[in-house]
């Protein structure tokens, strides 16, 4: 067997290639708020948005409060995450809030369209 000899030049470009899928770039927002007044220590609230048959999660988040400043220090975030259909938080308060105070929760979850179910 002999040495082999040297590259050949490149050939021509190939035809181009078929249009890829449509990326993704409708993402709504989806958020659900609920309270409770003077929420027991130790009790989990829970709240959960969700995004519509035709739509994929692709993130979320969430916001507690406490309308009185005070009972701010009295809560605790104890799960926040996705779930197969949205976005799930659950929020307990550590202590007994003020007489006439709330706990408020809010969830968002963001949705990306991606067809029919």
């Amino acid at each position: 067997m002999g040495l082999q000899g040297a590259g050949g030049s490149p050939g021509p470009p190939g035809p181009t290639g078929p249009a890829g899928p449509a990326g993704g770039t409708n993402v709504t927002a989806r958020a659900v708020t609920d309270s409770v007044l003077r929420p027991n220590a130790n009790e989990p609230f829970t709240v959960e948005s969700d995004c519509v048959g035709t739509e994929q999660v692709i993130g979320g988040g969430v916001r507690a409060g406490a309308s009185n400043p005070a009972d701010t220090a009295r809560m605790h975030v104890q799960e926040d995450g996705p779930t197969p259909t949205g976005w799930l938080a659950r929020v307990a308060a550590t202590g007994r809030f003020a007489p006439g105070s709330s706990l408020t929760v809010t969830t968002t979850v963001y949705c990306l369209e991606v067809g029919t179910p």
